[in-house]
């Protein structure tokens, strides 16, 4: 009991502290180097928005590029995963290569860029985030780089992005917002299971617009 009446909050307030601390407490603290800079990185962003997204606007042939499975980064995470394996076989070993794909890229946050702005995947692993399409980029190239030729990115109009991908007759959807790596019996369940309605899918050989429409992303 001698222990629980030294805790803070079990002794009464001194005479003075309680009109002491609301008086604190009314005075705004002034705002931190960290918050000012906030302030100014968001200043500058929304001045310069429109220059910004037009530059991140990207081609059909930029979004392809977009999925690199050669990639010095992704050939690390893949050696990472596929030295677990000895040796590694894709028909044998994939799906347990892509879980565990799929659960390395989960451990980065999701975050949403206030304007339209494509992460490396350096980026990606500096700041531990990135938003759904990044994130679907990097697995999906991981993906590929595992030895599956039928992963793609998927994105919807509710602006979630999917990793999905095919392997012993079964489909496969990487959800983002879940957290989850989805198992279906076949492609179309799989594309059902997407939130919103389907505008592009793409990895670095296919590109397809649901749309139907020409122009850049």
């Amino acid at each position: 009991m001698q222990d629980l009446l030294k805790l803070p909050f079990m002794r009464k307030e001194k005479a003075g502290q309680e009109s002491q601390q609301a008086a604190t407490a009314a005075v705004p603290s002034e705002p931190t180097d960290d918050e000012l800079k906030l302030r100014l990185y968001r200043l500058i962003i929304d001045r310069y928005r429109d220059k910004i997204e037009e530059y991140e606007t990207k081609s059909v042939s930029d979004i392809k590029g977009l999925i690199q499975p050669r990639h010095e980064k992704i050939t690390e995470i893949r050696d990472s995963i596929t030295q677990d394996f000895h040796p590694y076989v894709y028909e044998q070993h994939f799906l347990s290569a892509a879980k565990m794909a799929f659960s390395a890229v989960s451990s980065f946050r999701t975050i949403a860029a206030p304007v339209s702005f494509w992460l490396s995947f350096s980026d990606i692993q500096e700041i531990g985030a990135g938003d759904e399409i990044d994130k679907s980029i990097l697995l999906c190239s991981i993906f590929r780089s595992l030895g599956s030729e039928n992963a793609k990115v998927f994105v919807t109009d509710t602006r979630n992005s999917y990793s999905l991908f095919q392997f012993d007759g079964k489909s496969y959807a990487a959800d983002h917002s879940q957290k989850e790596l989805l198992e279906f019996a076949d492609g179309q369940s799989a594309l059902s299971s997407l939130k919103g309605k389907l505008l592009y899918a793409f990895n670095d050989k296919d590109y397809e617009d649901f749309q139907e429409a020409e122009g850049a992303f």
